[in-house]
């Protein structure tokens, strides 16, 4: 049935619009679809208003990210973007939407979904490859799906008639974090059957401001040396489509491959240390060289992170001034391993670490690798299409369709650390190996109405979906019904204009979101608590959204937002205990979670061209409820029962207040100057017992961290009849604000602290200090004491200074 909607739709938008003769253009598109009444019409400037604020007559609440923010302001990638949108909360290297979770919200690419099925995580594109962005972060429309935190909106750069080409260099000279970034863009006519082509790329290599302890590894090319750094990110893009007409057709591939070598303060260890070719491992450990010594560098025994993803979309469309529809076939692939070498290993490799005992530090690894070897993998192939018909009245209608298929797999090795275990931290037998391969279909429909009636705009629409976990939920240790489940999402909005300058909007949304296939599929029996067993039973989240939002217009220049949300998600992915029959207790994963957020922005814009923009945004918001990740409470003994969560409390992202201040400023004499400050309240913590199993509920996340403060530079300089070529400064955190950005972090693979006892936080909780620290009792007879560990990664990255290169012809 859906099959033949999909070829129903492709029919009809392609052939029955018949030959057009171009597309509307912005100014256009926004009178016809602005329009309110027709005296309303000759009031508002379409083409100012369009390029401040989305559709006015549209209930959905978007924020235009032009490609002035994308190519001028201080920002490194998306997640920069996203975190100068009001609404955002960046905790830690997360970023929450509107209080949702990291994965609620996904990036869309020209209508290509580049959110993969396993754990919702969004591929990344360069920046000058992009046109223009939005983020759509309430009451979306019918068309958006599967999100539940909002969409990012990815618009690609079209070819030129003529040849053009940007390109940019920063770095601080290896004077910092050894940070080098190169963009570059080009576009050109093909001369052939009329079409263009755009490709760009992005190659960023930081060695970050977290201590490199790894022994380098760098080959030397023709007198250069090359190498991975800790955190390497390449993307590339190539566009095909045509110049007159870039809307009739386009051909677009995406590729994306990140390395990182992360920091661990506890594999941190350089020395020499004796291998017993009896028992394997040794306690004897010496910082200097002796005879029958081996070199030990644990960092280099900490695990490498290897993604690649690749996206292909091809797109044919038709459209005059009162119809329009588009056919479009994608393919997302993502493949993924972490391992010692950051390489694929063959099956039975097992890697275990080894920390102290006895009269050892139980913090440091002595010897051994890291314990988790993964590779993981998805594809998804979509088909879909969509149609649209404007009435002379202004109404218009919107409908799609379209087919997908996922297939995921996952082999995963994780080995409990080798040590001498006390009573206080005994292994339990686990499963260390977790494999599955699993696929299924999915499909989803959707029809959006906006009626203009009296001079007023009804929004209504109706998205519905189908999620089955596929054929391998019957086969697992936990096993699930293979049937699949229909959602049903309305939509409601109305939009009125109070005056020839105001418009009002209020909605109602109700959507889900499916959940990830990590989440669903396990073989196991004893499991550790990094990774709850999975089940196939889980069934999509589902968001009840209200909204009210208000557009004023001071002028062609000036426009200013605001908006009032109520968000309310319950049937979130959770970790509860569970009794496998004749089996252990184990945590598995259930859909028993719940969230919700409330709050207002406030947005002021001004924007004369490419010449000037200033956007000042205002937060108010609250997060709260039960759990804030999926896998639960990463801290406490294996395998005994938990207590569940009975109350909500304010989520780990729950920052009141955010002040979000970015401008570029371009003047005739070749001076350009875009700034960006963050401004946000304090993030909550929880106050932890030192070395006592918590059991306080009531005491989660109700301390609070200070306020943090974060400021970007960008000043460049184009010399006159320096054909285009520009050089500049720029500084990130430019006032070098440092303080905590979390309390504590997950200490796995150590077997005891951060694992079974929060010492971070405990130690934070007894002394007021930040940095994290350990409770030791060594030597023998020592009542016990606190030995700091100085984690760099509890605090913001201090003030970088980097020089730029670049030129535009």
């Amino acid at each position: 049935m859906v099959a033949t909607a999909v070829a129903a739709l492709a029919v009809a938008a392609v052939s029955v619009i018949g030959d057009s003769t171009r597309t509307p253009s912005l100014s256009e598109a926004t009178a016809d679809t602005l329009a309110i009444s027709p005296r309303i019409v000759r009031s508002f400037t379409p083409v100012e208003v369009h390029a401040l604020l989305h559709d006015l007559r549209s209930s959905q609440n978007v924020h235009l990210i032009p490609g002035t923010v994308l190519h001028r302001f201080p920002v490194d990638g998306l997640t920069d973007v996203l975190a100068l949108q009001p609404g955002v909360v960046v905790q830690a290297d997360e970023l929450h939407v509107r209080g949702g979770r990291t994965g609620d919200a996904a990036v869309s690419w020209d209508g290509l979904s580049l959110t993969e099925p396993l754990r919702h995580r969004s591929m990344e594109a360069p920046l000058l490859s992009l046109a223009g962005a939005e983020l759509v972060s309430g009451a979306p429309e019918a068309q958006h799906g599967g999100a539940l935190a909002g969409v990012l909106q990815l618009r690609s750069m079209d070819p030129g008639e003529r040849p053009s080409a940007e390109w940019r260099w920063q770095t601080d000279g290896r004077l910092g974090t050894h940070y080098d970034r190169l963009g570059a863009c080009l576009g050109t006519p093909l001369h052939v059957m009329g079409l263009g082509a755009v490709t760009a790329g992005d190659l960023t290599l930081d060695d970050t401001y977290l201590p490199n302890l790894r022994t380098p590894h760098r080959r030397k090319v023709a007198g250069l040396s090359f190498g991975w750094r800790a955190e390497n990110r390449l993307l590339g893009s190539f566009k095909l489509a045509p110049i007159r007409r870039p809307d009739r057709f386009s051909a677009q591939v995406l590729v994306s491959k990140q390395v990182h070598e992360p920091y661990s303060p506890n594999w941190s260890l350089d020395g020499w240390t004796y291998l017993d070719p009896n028992t394997k491992v040794s306690p004897t450990f010496s910082p200097v060289p002796q005879p029958g010594y081996l070199r030990y560098r644990a960092a280099d025994h900490l695990g490498i992170t290897n993604d690649r993803q690749l996206a292909a979309l091809v797109k044919v469309s038709k459209s005059r001034a009162d119809r329009r529809g588009s056919l479009g076939l994608g393919w997302l692939r993502t493949r993924s391993v972490t391992s010692v070498s950051g390489g694929y290993e063959l099956e039975g490799v097992a890697h275990r670490p080894l920390y102290g005992y006895g009269d050892r530090d139980r913090f440091y690894v002595l010897w051994g690798d890291y314990p988790i070897y993964r590779e993981s993998g998805s594809d998804v192939v979509t088909l879909r299409g969509d149609g649209e018909i404007v009435m002379k009245s202004g109404s218009r209608l919107s409908a799609g369709a379209g087919l997908q298929h996922e297939d995921v797999s996952l082999r995963e090795m994780d080995w409990m650390p080798i040590s001498r275990y006390g009573p206080d931290f005994g292994p339990p037998p686990l499963d260390s190996i977790r494999t599955f391969s699993a696929s299924a279909p999915g499909a989803f429909a959707y029809v959006q109405n906006h009626w203009q009636t009296g001079g007023m705009v009804l929004n209504t629409g109706m998205r519905v979906g189908y999620f089955t976990p596929g054929s391998q939920a019957s086969r697992q240790t936990l096993p699930g019904s293979t049937r699949g489940v229909w959602s049903f999402g309305p939509r409601l909005g109305i939009a009125y204009p109070i005056s020839v300058q105001d418009v009002f909007s209020l909605s109602y949304v109700r959507m889900q979101q499916a959940p990830g296939r990590d989440y669903l599929y396990d073989q196991r029996r004893a499991i550790s608590n990094r990774q709850p067993l999975g089940n196939p039973e889980l069934r999509p989240a589902t968001l009840i959204s209200y909204e009210g939002v208000l557009k004023h217009l001071f002028g062609p220049a000036w426009a200013l937002q605001a908006s009032v949300f109520y968000r309310d998600v319950f049937g979130q992915v959770g970790a509860r205990d569970y009794s496998i029959p004749d089996g252990p207790l184990d945590l598995r994963y259930e859909d028993q979670d719940e969230s919700t957020a409330a709050g207002f922005e406030w947005s002021l814009i001004h924007a004369v061209g490419d010449q000037r923009r200033v956007e000042a945004h205002y937060t108010w918001m609250q997060a709260w409820g039960n759990e804030s990740r999926s896998e639960g409470d990463p801290y406490g003994p294996i395998r005994q029962a938990r207590m569940p969560p009975i109350g909500d409390q304010p989520l780990p992202w729950d920052r009141r207040h955010s002040l979000l201040v970015s401008a570029a400023w371009q003047w005739p004499a070749g001076w350009s100057l875009a700034w960006s400050t963050a401004v946000g309240s304090p993030l909550p913590w929880t106050p932890k017992p030192r070395r006592q199993p918590f059991t306080d509920i009531s005491s989660i996340d109700i301390r609070r961290l200070q306020w943090s403060e974060s400021s970007g530079l960008d000043l460049q300089w184009s010399p006159r009849r320096a054909h285009g070529l520009t050089v500049g400064i720029e500084a990130r955190n430019l006032f070098d604000t440092r303080g905590a950005r979390v309390a504590t972090l997950d200490g796995y693979p150590n077997p005891l602290v951060n694992t079974i006892y929060d010492d971070y936080g405990a130690y934070r909780t007894e002394t007021g200090l930040g940095g994290g620290a350990y409770w030791s009792q060594l030597p023998p007879g020592d009542p016990g004491h606190w030995v700091p560990v100085h984690d760099p990664r509890l605090t913001n990255p201090p003030r970088a200074v980097r020089m730029s290169i670049g030129g535009r012809w």
